[in-house]
């Protein structure tokens, strides 16, 4: 085995990560759409905005805040300012830039979607680490974290 091949093992241990990372993922998006009406899209930024200042974010602070690409930003965005969810806001320091603001809709929808994706999160990740391996596991998916973007 080369240095730039996996293991058997390694192989196994990327697949089971990704495997639990996308049905995690699916689990909250079924719940918060059959529950909460909205989609994970949705609440990942209706919470990145209510957790800013004045409830409000430029977009590209938006993306670096999600780890989302400008351009997927600004499409979800424009399907949430529809429905009503959140409003683009000129900025008045910089006429160049736009804010994107949690408008009262999408803090109305936000109350019960945070009550939702708790309980999924709960009931298919958290319930399922030991209090004794939680610490180590978090401190492990941190080190991933700070090696792929030591910004975040």
């Amino acid at each position: 085995m080369s240095d730039t091949s996996l293991s058997e093992r390694e192989w196994a241990l990327w697949r089971s990560f990704a495997l639990m990372s996308r049905q995690l993922w699916n689990r909250v998006e079924q719940r918060l759409q059959a529950q909460a009406g909205i989609s994970a899209a949705d609440f990942e930024i209706l919470h990145a905005l209510s957790t800013a200042p004045d409830r409000r974010a430029r977009v590209g602070a938006l993306g670096e805040m999600l780890v989302w690409e400008k351009s997927r930003i600004s499409h979800q965005v424009s399907r949430m300012e529809r429905r009503g969810m959140v409003a683009r806001v000129e900025c008045a320091e910089d006429l160049r830039g736009t804010w994107v603001a949690l408008t009262d809709e999408g803090e109305r929808l936000l109350e019960p979607a945070l009550e939702v994706f708790a309980a999924a999160i709960r009931e298919a990740y958290l319930d399922r680490l030991s209090p004794d391996i939680a610490p180590q596991f978090a401190a492990t998916m941190m080190r991933v974290v700070m090696a792929t973007d030591p910004t975040a």
